[in-house]
C-alpha cells in the first residue's frame, strides 16, 4: 500500500485534488457534494488521526529507548477507561 500515492511533487498533488473536486461540482447536485465533501474529509480526518496517534507512539518508543520514560500498559488503559467513562457521560447529555 506505501506505493499507492504517486511520485510527484506537492503543487501538482495538490492541483491534481482541485482539479477532482472542481470537477465534481458539475456533476453533482449541491447535497450531493455536501455529502461526498463531507465523506472525503472523513477520510482525511481518519488518516490525520491514525498518523498523529502512530507519532505519539513512535516518540514515546524513541524515548523509552533514551530511558527518559516508561510506559506502563496498565496506566494506558486506565487512561483509556478514565477517557471513556467521560464520553459517556457527555453523551447521556443528550
Amino acid at each position: 500500500m506505501s506505493n499507492f500515492l504517486p511520485s510527484v511533487n506537492a503543487n501538482a498533488f495538490t492541483i491534481s485534488a482541485f482539479l477532482i473536486g472542481f470537477l465534481l461540482i458539475d456533476d453533482l447536485n449541491p447535497a450531493e457534494q455536501n455529502s461526498v465533501g463531507n465523506w472525503f474529509m472523513m477520510v482525511g480526518q481518519v488518516l490525520c488521526t491514525n498518523s498523529a496517534q502512530q507519532q505519539v507512539l513512535n516518540n514515546r518508543q524513541n524515548e523509552n529507548a533514551e530511558g527518559n520514560h516508561t510506559i506502563n500498559s496498565d496506566q494506558s488503559m486506565e487512561a483509556i477507561k478514565r477517557s471513556v467513562a467521560t464520553m459517556n457521560q457527555e453523551l447521556t447529555k443528550y
